[in-house]
């Protein structure tokens, strides 16, 4: 009789602690939630009467920051708007395979270097000669890697501003002239990645790649294979293909980054949201017409 009243007793608890979590937004909730929304521009105060149709205010930032939000990790928003302004934690499961094309021979990285979610991207990296053969390596992840993910097009070699966000991060300024400067680029985020619990960096190339800061701490080698080189040029990865069998391995790798095109985008890398940093900011910039100025006569 007694465990019976017990439970009753904590079955009545739980019943209400669910009403509890019912209970709607308080009046006082809502009507800040009302100012926020007219601190963009909009002074409807009754919800109901809100207009969807209507283009947020010029100088609203919200509908970016969402935009952006929904749009991660996908390779056509971040191709299309390639100029990122965010960045959000992430983690690489236990189990996740990656890839990573030696340039240097049949060669491991033991510290810092680059690796790929994809063989096709990962490929044309490969380098070395007819004795020595271009070698491929296939990696799992054994440890949960933690990751800064940098939105956009942030791994295309431009000085137009793809990467400010990883120069704000590396050298708390902007450094354009430095776009090429992959090397001291990877040496300081890793520096900074140290210091802050970061084992890597996700960016988005032609497909989309993670800096690794140390290759033997969270992840085992699979296979290290000798391939066919399917190198773009003699001297740069980036040169123009040089037979058509190279171009075919072109869009075999331009294919691959098709699959991770628009939602759920690039899956095998899981963002924390409750993480996400924006750079817009309307206290940072209070005006944004200039801006659209630029752009509609530009």
């Amino acid at each position: 009789m007694l465990s019976t009243r017990k439970a009753a007793f904590w079955l009545f608890l739980a019943v209400e602690q669910v009403l509890t979590a019912q209970i709607p937004l308080s009046p006082d909730y809502h009507e800040v939630s009302l100012d926020s929304y007219s601190h963009f521009g909009h002074d409807h105060g009754d919800p109901l009467q809100w207009d969807l149709d209507e283009p947020p205010a010029v100088n609203a930032t919200g509908n970016l920051v969402f935009e952006t939000a929904n749009s991660l990790l996908q390779h056509w928003p971040s191709t299309r708007y390639r100029i990122g302004h965010t960045i959000v934690p992430g983690i690489v499961p236990v189990g996740t395979i990656l890839y990573h094309g030696t340039i240097t021979g049949p060669h491991m990285p033991t510290a810092l270097d680059w690796v790929a979610v994809e063989p096709e991207h990962s490929m044309i990296f490969c380098n070395g000669t007819v004795e020595s053969g271009y070698w491929h390596a296939t990696l799992a992840v054994t440890r949960p890697m933690k990751v800064l993910y940098f939105d956009g097009n942030s791994a295309a070699k431009v000085s137009e501003g793809t990467m400010d966000t990883q120069d704000l991060v590396a050298w708390s300024e902007m450094k354009p002239e430095w776009f090429e400067n992959e090397l001291q680029r990877i040496q300081d985020l890793c520096k900074w990645g140290q210091q802050n619990g970061i084992d890597g960096f996700v960016r988005m190339e032609m497909n989309f790649e993670i800096m690794i800061c140390n290759f033997t701490s969270h992840m085992e080698l699979i296979s290290f294979s000798n391939v066919e080189s399917l190198r773009l040029g003699d001297d740069n990865p980036t040169d123009l293909p040089n037979d058509p069998n190279t171009m075919h391995q072109v869009f075999e790798m331009m294919h691959s980054a098709s699959w991770r095109e628009n939602y759920p985008g690039e899956t095998r890398i899981i963002l924390d949201y409750s993480g996400l940093i924006s750079f817009y900011d309307n206290d940072l910039v209070p005006s944004l017409v200039p801006r659209h100025s630029e752009s509609n006569t530009g």
